[in-house]
């Protein structure tokens, strides 16, 4: 894994490398505290995403078997969004890896954290360049249960 940063865009190698791209991203600020990287249930890493940054939600659409994967709490919202489909401003390509950054509060005691933010990373299978497409607040909890939904 390895990011140049030397270019326009931070271009990674491996889809890890999104993980150290949503850590220096900090959306809004907020610092990364926690992040996954998406997996399909057929194994496939790579996906279309779909997402609305006025409803906060995005979705993944696996590129191997098609099953759509809606983020975190994105189902939720979906039925009033009005979602684009990314494409890589590089190469356009609309293929790519994808991992979610969470943001979270601190922690009461004896209770897990609750997500302040979510950041949708992506990295172009094409080209590598990444980028963040979506990221929105979350406004509720408790909401822990959010990192096991990407």
């Amino acid at each position: 894994m390895t990011i140049d940063t030397s270019g326009e865009w931070w271009v990674g190698t491996a889809a890890d490398d999104i993980r150290e791209y949503l850590r220096a991203y900090e959306a809004e600020g907020y610092p990364v505290h926690e992040t996954r990287m998406c997996r399909c249930g057929c194994g496939s890493d790579e996906f279309a995403v779909e997402a609305d940054q006025d409803e906060g939600c995005a979705m993944r659409i696996c590129v191997r078997c098609a099953a759509a994967h809606p983020i975190c709490d994105s189902a939720e919202y979906w039925d009033e969004a009005e979602p684009e489909r990314w494409e890589c401003t590089e190469c356009g390509s609309t293929t790519c890896n994808v991992g979610v950054g969470f943001s979270l509060y601190e922690p009461e005691e004896g209770n897990k954290p609750d997500v302040r933010w979510i950041s949708v990373g992506l990295r172009c299978t094409g080209c590598g360049t990444l980028g963040s497409f979506v990221d929105w607040k979350v406004g509720y909890g408790p909401s822990y249960q959010l990192l096991d939904q990407v």
